[in-house]
């Protein structure tokens, strides 16, 4: 039986003139160039198919294509009103960043705007306040926001207004803290190069042994939703302790744990932290007098049933008092025993200097193990979990310190600085939202957050006489752009 050509909607062919094609491809149409040309071989006219010219629907008619209207306006040398702006991350963060600019508008009114443009510059292209102008003339997000242009000076001094808004800052944090959720604490120090700034004091000393002038950023993460949602500016030589109380007070927070870093541990903190009813959970160096590796050299760790599953992995511990108030915990986890064992064994011959078989007997003991402080009254497991949620907190500080350049300032004003830090803020928080969508959707083996930010800016939009055009791009980043839900029209 001989098929039955389909014939063409009427909607379709009334835009099919001389010398173009109609294509269906995939249940829509498309309007293509084609031209005849004579086959000397085979003696007769045989069609070439040329360009896209543009999309068909009924609804809208024919769509010309962006590439090939730019084309034939540079071929006839019409260059008047055309601009070509940056797209794609203005759709991100118009859309799934949405929840943060209704945050900053039931704050700041219409300052949000502005907030919005000034992190969009800090987010992507980690440029100083200098450049924020340069980058928003290159953005089609004021066009979006209905913003106008804004120089330098006057970016400085939104920053200097939103610095000087710290209830407005604290109501946007605030937002963001659920109730009755875990919080995760901790601290990094910012380097200052202004001798102007009170907060900018002799901290710890740098890598050349000089104190350097810092402020301490402290930030207060929930690790229920794993995103920052609080930080406060300290001067560089206030001790995190002493700062620890005040900053809950200040955030609302009654249900908070101090996940702190192995430098963090000593006598006077351990009494500071006590004497502030602060709850905590501090990792000890390996070689602390504090932890007994009697059981792992006697191999009794592993008797009876203390153990659970962490990712897939067993991970054994006991439990040591070591006083009326803390627990000592300690975890052995073989598979990362095997691992750092193997290592220290290669490293034997690579680096014979720093590591030799008589000091691996020794250590063997320590490989795989974490030990762990704290009053907490809870099971080994919780306090291991949350402990581990600290990677999340130190991936952040990475993005914050290596990705947004977060970790120096060159500000000579305080309440410039303290809007400098706001916007900052926003961009980590942005950072951090990005990182664990690509995450949850299993996409960070394929790229990375700062690759999928590059991605977008390579998606413009494009103005010819009068109407903007997206531009056009690959069906893999197509693809990537759908899995996280963003629609660029």
């Amino acid at each position: 039986m001989i098929g039955i050509k389909k014939e063409h909607p009427k909607w379709a062919l009334k835009h099919k003139k001389p010398g173009t094609e109609l294509r269906l491809i995939k249940g829509k149409y498309y309007l293509y160039e084609y031209k005849t040309v004579y086959d000397k071989e085979k003696k007769r006219p045989k069609k070439i198919s040329g360009v896209l010219l543009g999309a068909i629907n009924e609804k809208d008619g024919f769509i010309p294509s962006a590439k090939r209207a730019l084309e034939n306006i540079l071929v006839q040398k019409t260059f008047s009103g055309i601009q070509c702006k940056e797209y794609g991350m203005v759709s991100l963060i118009l859309s799934a960043f949405k929840g943060y600019g209704k945050a900053l508008e039931a704050t700041f009114g219409e300052d949000w705007k502005y907030i919005i443009a000034i992190a969009y510059c800090r987010f992507i292209y980690r440029c100083p306040l200098k450049n924020i102008p340069f980058r928003l003339a290159s953005s089609f997000l004021p066009e979006s926001l209905g913003l106008g242009s804004f120089s330098e000076k006057q970016a400085s001094g939104i920053l200097n207004r939103i610095g000087g808004m710290p209830g407005a800052m604290l109501a946007y944090m605030k937002s963001f803290i659920g109730k009755g959720e875990y919080i995760l604490m901790d601290a990094t120090h910012v380097l200052s190069h202004s001798e102007l700034i009170p907060l900018a004091r002799k901290g710890y000393p740098g890598l050349a042994g000089q104190y350097d002038s810092q402020f301490t950023l402290m930030y207060i993460y929930s690790a229920t939703n794993r995103m920052p949602v609080y930080y406060r500016l300290l001067p560089g030589n206030i001790r995190e302790v002493k700062a620890f109380k005040n900053s809950l007070l200040e955030a609302g927070l009654q249900k908070a744990i101090i996940v702190a870093d192995k430098g963090f541990y000593s006598e006077a903190n351990i009494s500071l932290l006590l004497k502030e009813k602060l709850k905590f959970i501090l990792p000890l160096k390996r070689d602390n007098k504090l932890i007994a590796y009697q059981a792992i050299v006697q191999n009794t760790f592993k008797d009876g049933d203390s153990y659970f599953d962490h990712e897939k992995r067993a991970v054994w511990y006991k439990i040591y008092p070591v006083d009326k108030k803390i627990n000592l915990f300690l975890f052995l986890d073989e598979q990362l025993r095997l691992k750092e064992e193997s290592d220290y064994l290669k490293r034997i011959k690579t680096h014979p200097e720093t590591h030799s078989i008589e000091a691996y007997h020794q250590i063997k003991q320590r490989f795989g193990t974490i030990a762990l402080l704290s009053p907490v009254k809870t099971s080994a497991q919780d306090i291991y979990q949350t402990y581990k949620s600290r990677g999340a907190i130190e991936v952040m500080f990475d993005g914050m310190k290596n990705i947004l350049e977060a970790d120096h300032t060159y500000m000579q004003d305080e309440q410039t600085l303290q809007g400098w830090m706001f916007i900052n803020h926003i961009a980590l928080q942005w950072y951090q939202h990005l990182y664990i969508e690509l995450k949850d959707k299993q996409l960070l083996k394929q790229i990375a957050v700062d690759d999928y930010i590059q991605l977008l800016t390579d998606v413009k939009k494009i103005y010819i006489n009068g109407t903007w055009y997206l531009n056009e791009f690959t069906n893999h980043s197509q693809k990537l752009i759908d899995k996280i839900g963003i629609k660029l029209t």
